[in-house]
């Protein structure tokens, strides 16, 4: 029942009080989930670093996408916006940075 209607109780019927809290219960606006927040680059860099333990081999790179996004999922991080292609070009600037190295050969 809404609070308002609580106050005046005494002044509506029984009868419209129950209708008003029936119709609240059917149209009420549910808030949307709380969705964690969009990862920074900086974000998806540690989250590369801490999945590959700095070394990047032909093993960990099929699935470091999907390893990645799990990782941040698991942070509590929204992944929608993270994509292959960005995760790719933070790799290969940490490998021409010289922060992670590569074994691909």
């Amino acid at each position: 029942m809404s609070k308002d209607l609580e106050n005046y109780d005494q002044y509506v019927p029984e009868d419209i009080v129950k209708e008003i809290d029936d119709y609240e219960r059917r149209f009420k606006v549910s808030k949307p989930r709380e969705k964690g927040r969009y990862p920074s680059n900086e974000d998806i860099v540690n989250a590369i670093l801490r999945v590959t333990s700095g070394k990047l081999t032909r093993y960990n790179v099929e699935n470091l996408y999907n390893d990645v996004v799990e990782f941040l999922k698991r942070e509590g991080f929204n992944t929608i916006a993270v994509t292959p292609s960005r995760i790719e070009r933070l790799v290969s600037s940490l490998i021409r940075k010289g922060v992670m190295s590569s074994e691909l050969k």
